[in-house]
């Protein structure tokens, strides 16, 4: 024998049954509803996305709709932003004078 240990056999699937070449078959119709049927919920408040028997994501860490919120000061020449950061614009006034 030059199998190894393996039953080298062919599968086939008619309808929802899985048969073996040489004999043998499992029926899969018990797997068919594999489906999660829940209801989901997003709470626009709390940025938080709920499944109906339980399971939440928190999205409010994501909740900055694209925007950061900062102050913006001119002292001179330069520009600051409140959480820091700054440019300096003298360039831009001497080009344009």
């Amino acid at each position: 024998m030059n199998n190894s240990g393996t039953d080298d056999q062919a599968l086939s699937l008619t309808g929802n049954t899985l048969d073996l070449e040489d004999g043998g078959s499992v029926n899969l119709a018990g797997y068919l509803d594999n489906t999660d049927d829940q209801a989901i919920s997003y709470n626009t408040s709390t940025n938080v996305i709920s499944l109906e028997d339980g399971g939440t994501i928190d999205l409010s860490l994501l909740n900055n709709s694209g925007t950061d919120d900062q102050a913006l000061s001119l002292t001179g020449n330069t520009l600051d932003l409140e959480d820091g950061g700054s440019v300096n614009l003298a360039w831009l006034l001497r080009q344009y004078r």
